[in-house]
């Protein structure tokens, strides 16, 4: 099954998160529409980490421990995982050092510590990798590592353990409070998203949803959603915001399971070069820093911004994502 609208809620995840960063060029002095609409946008992080649980389980589902191909499966498994992630995140990484003007500093001392750190996807204590967005990549990669690992056991207990080991380790946060960054990383809410994701793949694997339900599931989670993003209604509890974007995804996916709704063509390709307009765009923010634009211009000048993140996302997924990949795979 294609699942398009899944495809789509990535492209509009990443599209938040670039707004969230661009949101400041949109706040006038009558009104602060950008903190107004997007101020909440940095949730699109928790969406990519929902869809990436889902996709784990989905894509893995048929992976028998009794196959004697089970080895290579994994390895195949990581590979496909490193290809996707590595490759553009290095580049663009490198690219961030020398558009910074300080590159050689990266060879010495604690910048050279936190350039090591960054391409080990390994956290650090109050600082950023070398390219910020990379912070999420350490989750992610963690994410991969212990799905990985579990793959080893039997289909029916592996998605388990792995659920088990990621709600055990938030709870042990809670208890021990631990104050390494590494420790932190493992121990924090956010994993719990992953989760969320590994358990929507398995719901939908065993049970189908009737449309007329759907229609009522689909519309609170994608209102909830909208009103948690303007900042209309607000959760104190990280545990409520994990299941009203769970419950969002949920919807998306089930434009795909029940509906079958094919989706929108650029939005589908929006959801395509996702990765790629998530790690690029603030190479497109920093750039036209220099412009200065004042008004109501700017909103204009805004969408501006983002179709250009949009088009360099493009040729970064075609020349570097799928090139690489290609060649690698």
């Amino acid at each position: 099954m294609k699942l398009n609208n899944l495809q789509i809620l990535r492209g509009i995840s990443a599209l938040l998160v670039c707004c969230f960063h661009l949101k400041e060029y949109i706040n006038f002095t009558s009104i602060n529409l950008g903190d107004i609409l997007f101020g909440n946008g940095s949730i699109g992080v928790p969406i990519f980490f929902v869809i990436s649980g889902f996709i784990m389980t989905y894509t893995t589902y048929k992976i028998n421990i009794e196959s004697g191909n089970l080895k290579k499966e994994i390895i195949s498994f990581y590979k496909k995982r490193i290809t996707r992630i590595v490759p553009l995140y290095y580049l663009l990484t490198l690219g961030w050092m020398i558009m910074g003007g300080n590159f050689l500093l990266y060879f010495y001392g604690e910048y050279f510590s936190r350039l090591l750190h960054s391409v080990l996807f390994l956290p650090q204590k109050n600082t950023f990798p070398v390219l910020y967005l990379g912070w999420s990549l350490n989750y992610e990669m963690f994410f991969y590592l212990i799905f990985g690992i579990f793959l080893f056991f039997s289909n029916k207990k592996r998605y388990l353990l792995i659920i088990a080991f990621f709600v055990t380790s938030y709870f042990l946060g809670h208890i021990f409070k631990p104050e390494h960054p590494y420790l932190l990383m493992i121990t924090n809410y956010l994993n719990l998203y992953f989760v969320a994701g590994i358990i929507l793949s398995l719901l939908l694997k065993r049970y189908s949803v009737p449309k007329n339900y759907a229609i009522i599931i689909s519309s609170i989670g994608i209102l909830f959603f909208v009103l948690i993003l303007l900042n209309i209604i607000r959760f104190e509890n990280n545990l409520l915001t994990l299941f009203t974007v769970s419950l969002f995804v949920f919807s998306f996916l089930l434009f795909d399971y029940t509906f079958q709704y094919k989706g929108n063509k650029f939005l589908i390709f929006l959801g395509d070069i996702s990765y790629s307009f998530y790690l690029s765009h603030p190479f497109v923010e920093i750039f036209f820093r220099r412009f200065k634009v004042d008004g109501y211009i700017n909103l204009p000048y805004f969408a501006f911004k983002i179709i250009i993140a949009i088009v360099v996302a493009a040729f970064l997924h075609h020349f570097i994502e799928k090139k690489i990949t290609k060649y690698i795979i």
